[in-house]
């Protein structure tokens, strides 16, 4: 596939859209946003998920974790004192990025360390829930009181836009989309075993439970059992219209994984971020930073001569990768 054929992404860009497109997402409290991130945060807290992004589509790539930021903009109510970040010498960005300013400034990451990248992998999944009888009849009555009788989506209420882009004042209700960013051990490992086997961890929902806290951190997974129909077919599943369901979703609201990963590598969200020799204008656009009065702005020696966007080249090779799809043929 060359560069004129290839599908392209498409980011939005520039700090003035963003700024107003988040004053319109906060109408409601709700907002229109895009997907949350995984994470139990507490020893022993759970939550139950359905994978979109099968193990062959998993996305792994050179990855630094809890890096500092630099200092915020005067007029930024929230600043984040750590940010993650995909490495730009990652081999994917091969020929596109040919710096990386955490690796070449040596950064420390929130621990006092080299902030060195690690492997970490990316999946999207559907958050869901457990759901115990209480006694009524609509769910199982008296004598499923306490117990478990199903598994349902949790949703997001978003905000409806018109043609204009603007809220219509209507709500739109969506299976709650999660972005996975978590390393292959302790976490994605346990996937990969159960991957050994069932040859996919799309058909069935998983119990995730933290255990431990910081750098002892744990995951545990219980599979639950395929969601059948009473001829035994699995009713959760690529080609089924509740897998269409997440599908369409994930369309709707244009939640892109491969757009996710790259876009923490590009160079606007490196200048925002980590690299005081560089800023964001309000229309995106990167330049180097202005030497405050009577001081001075360390800038590299030489132009590393990395794009200011990403190229096709590397859309190509990124488009399809992590995209939840409908079981197709395999190439041989």
């Amino acid at each position: 596939m060359t560069a004129s054929t290839s599908p392209v992404m498409s980011f939005r860009r520039g700090g003035s859209a963003a700024e107003q497109a988040e004053k319109e997402a906060n109408v409601s409290s709700s907002g229109r946003r895009g997907p949350d991130f995984f994470g139990l945060k507490e020893d022993g807290e759970s939550t139950v998920i359905r994978l979109l992004t099968d193990h062959d589509d998993w996305i792994w790539v050179d990855q630094h974790s809890f890096v500092p930021t630099k200092p915020g903009p005067k007029d930024a109510e929230k600043w984040p004192k750590s940010m993650t970040s995909v490495c730009r010498k990652d081999k994917a960005f091969e020929g596109v990025y040919t710096d990386c300013y955490i690796c070449d400034a040596k950064l420390k990451n929130s621990f006092g360390k080299v902030a060195s990248p690690r492997i970490r992998v990316w999946a999207l999944a559907i958050e869901r829930e457990l759901v115990r009888g209480d006694g009524s009849e609509a769910l199982g009555g008296p004598s499923k009181q306490g117990v478990v009788i199903g598994v349902r989506d949790k949703v997001d209420e978003v905000d409806e836009l018109g043609a204009d882009g603007k809220p219509t004042g209507a709500k739109l209700n969506y299976p709650r989309i999660l972005v996975i960013n978590m390393p292959m051990k302790g976490f994605f490992s346990h996937l990969k075993a159960i991957h050994g086997l069932y040859g996919t961890v799309v058909d069935r929902d998983f119990q995730v439970t933290r255990s431990g806290t910081g750098t002892d951190t744990e995951y545990k997974f219980a599979a639950i059992d395929p969601i059948r129909d009473a001829t035994g077919a699995n009713v959760v599943a690529p080609g089924t219209p509740a897998w269409d369901k997440y599908l369409q979703a994930v369309s709707e609201r244009e939640i892109s994984l491969e757009g996710i990963v790259a876009d923490k590598a590009t160079d606007e969200y490196y200048a925002r971020f980590f690299d005081p020799t560089k800023t964001v204008e309000k229309d995106g656009t990167v330049v180097a930073a202005t030497a405050p009065a009577g001081g001075v702005v360390n800038l590299p020696a030489a132009d590393t001569g990395a794009p200011a966007t990403i190229s096709d080249d590397l859309r190509s090779r990124i488009q399809m990768l992590g995209t939840p799809q409908q079981d197709q043929p395999k190439a041989a």
